[in-house]
């Protein structure tokens, strides 16, 4: 067990929805961990697995730029059992020391990790509570077709290149089938949560103090139809639209006199934080200041070291990011890779430039001792 944190341990095999019960967890308030994330970080340039990687695999899996391809190691791996022994073995040691540490420096009462070599690691042994994810073959195929543009032979590599997923279920506390819709996924990991956490005097809701009248709150404290009566009066999107978001990006509630007045939506990507969208638009005309002091806090939070706004968010272009501390930069000009890939999909890959604020050095190469 890791002594500083009540863990939660998430795992379940490619594609069967860890990452949505991981970003639900995050809005419930919980501070939470992608082992995928992390090991990415291990083979980039400068890192002692990446020589390593490259030693036990050739050069040509490098890209015109120097950095690892995942793609071309993916190729690799995910046709060769012991080629993805070997670089388990190489990268799994790091991931876990990088976690433990992570973890420390959080400081919270309750956490999660995601990892889908969670049992196979010895990971599960330091985690509280194993909860295992899962999602039928079809499903599989359908969401690595979509998400990952596989073709159906590279998906059914990769699928095939698993343990089957019932032998996760015998080390499970709790089974969660995401083939379902986002909303009832996001009820039965509330459910699950709560069922969790009720020994754990400690934990709290997360509520960010923003000033003296205004403060961000994690959207599961908020009673299910006044969340979702203010999403429809705020979005004027549809509750499908709240219950996605809620699996796929950061969900902040602002709210005054305990009335939600705004949503801060962002994306939590390998500890970078890009801001999505405020609704409704008009409240970040008004309020920059407030909106991005909110970002700002709920990001720390979770270990964020990069802001990111693109300029097709800021509304009627009266927002002026410089004014909060952010520089305004080529995506290329940003060289840490995690930082700059980010940064790239924010722009969406094109030769546009990108506010940015560095909150923190990335956290590998402080801990690299």
């Amino acid at each position: 067990m890791i002594d500083s944190s009540f863990t939660i341990g998430i795992t379940g095999n490619i594609a069967t929805g860890k990452s949505v019960i991981r970003h639900m967890l995050a809005n419930a308030g919980l501070f939470g961990l992608d082992a995928d994330s992390i090991a990415n970080r291990m083979l980039y340039p400068g890192t002692q697995s990446y020589q390593q990687v490259l030693d036990a695999f050739g050069p040509e899996i490098k890209t015109e730029q120097g950095q690892i391809s995942n793609k071309k190691l993916g190729q690799i791996v995910f046709n060769d059992q012991r080629a993805l022994e070997k670089l388990e073995a190489l990268v799994h040691p790091e991931v876990i020391k990088t976690i433990f540490n992570r973890i420390q420096a959080a400081g919270q009462p309750v956490v999660s990790i995601e990892a889908i070599k969670l049992i196979e690691s010895g990971l599960s042994n330091h985690c509280d509570k194993i909860w295992v994810s899962y999602a039928s073959f079809d499903h599989q195929m359908r969401r690595l077709r979509s998400s990952r543009a596989l073709t159906d032979q590279e998906a059914k590599a990769r699928i095939n290149s698993q343990p089957p997923q019932i032998d996760k279920f015998a080390h499970a506390d709790v089974i969660i089938n995401t083939e379902t819709t986002f909303k009832e996924t996001w009820i039965r990991t509330q459910r699950a949560l709560n069922d969790t956490i009720q020994s754990i005097n400690d934990f709290a809701p997360l509520h960010i103090n923003i000033s003296k009248d205004w403060f961000g709150t994690s959207v599961n404290t908020v009673p299910a139809t006044q969340l979702e009566r203010a999403w429809k009066e705020l979005t004027r999107q549809s509750l499908t639209d709240l219950y996605e978001c809620l699996g796929s990006k950061m969900v902040l509630a602002l709210s005054k006199n305990e009335h939600i007045q705004a949503f801060v939506l962002w994306e939590s990507w390998n500890f970078s934080g890009t801001l999505n969208r405020v609704f409704p638009g008009e409240f970040f005309e008004a309020q920059p200041a407030l909106v991005f002091d909110a970002f700002e806090k709920h990001a720390q939070f979770h270990q964020v070291e990069i802001l990111l706004v693109a300029q097709k968010i800021l509304e009627a272009g009266e927002i002026r990011p410089e004014q909060f501390a952010f520089d305004l930069q080529l995506p290329a000009q940003i060289t840490y890779p995690a930082w700059q890939i980010a940064a790239q999909k924010a722009v969406c890959n094109t030769p546009t430039s990108i506010w940015q604020k560095v909150l923190a050095q990335p956290f590998e190469s402080i801990n690299a001792a």
